[in-house]
């Protein structure tokens, strides 16, 4: 593989994790603004990665069962 393409390859992957996180980071304020702003106010990321993979997994799930 060529270094360019594999530093196109690298940046797009970037990409995708950095608008999925942005997406994901977009849905928890929308579906739980308090507990986010209660997150941040205690600076304690823990309840917002909790719900980060709660919500990946019931997102997975159901496209599994779709499928």
């Amino acid at each position: 593989m060529k270094p360019s393409n594999m530093a196109a390859t690298m940046a797009g992957m970037v990409a995708l994790g950095a608008s999925a996180t942005a997406g994901m980071t977009i849905w928890l304020l929308l579906t739980a603004p308090m507990t986010v702003a209660s997150a941040l106010g205690d600076h304690d990321v823990a309840p917002l990665v909790r719900m980060a993979i709660d919500t990946l997994y019931e997102v997975l799930s159901g496209l599994a069962r779709y499928l």
